[in-house]
């Protein structure tokens, strides 16, 4: 979308395209052609299969944590990943509406600060200038205080 908007800002004001406008579009498609398939690889979001996030409750950072683990991306363009969690589930398979996310660039991470006996939920993302979309959800709930 702002791909488009910003081509079309570079359009010539006259109805017919020029040779330039025409390499320049065909140029950019190819562009998206290439990325956007190395993206839809990083964590296409709803796969149920080995390599998605698991999630234990409390462990090293304390009783009131998350500790969760994920196979990496095998993408050398990622270079790192989004951990989404809120108390809310996204209710949608790939979607990464939580309330907080935080960024890591290894493929673990102790989310902390989470209040006592509460169900969290989790998704995670690839980040490679651009963010895929998000794994398949886990839970847990944390201690009582």
């Amino acid at each position: 979308m702002v791909l488009t908007t910003l081509l079309s800002c570079l359009q010539p004001a006259k109805n017919k395209p020029t040779r330039k406008w025409t390499i320049l579009r065909a140029l950019s498609l190819g562009f998206i052609m290439i990325i956007v398939p190395t993206l839809s690889g990083c964590g296409s979001g709803g796969d149920s299969g080995a390599g998605g996030p698991t999630v234990s409750g409390g462990g090293p950072a304390g009783p009131l944590s998350a500790s969760l683990a994920w196979d990496p991306v095998q993408d050398p363009s990622v270079i790192g990943y989004f951990v989404h969690y809120g108390t809310q589930p996204s209710n949608s398979s790939g979607s990464c509406a939580y309330q907080q996310s935080a960024y890591t660039t290894s493929p673990t991470a102790a989310v902390t600060g989470l209040a006592p006996n509460t169900t969290y939920f989790f998704a995670v993302s690839a980040y490679n200038g651009l963010e895929s979309a998000c794994s398949s959800e886990v839970s847990t709930v944390t201690a009582s205080a």
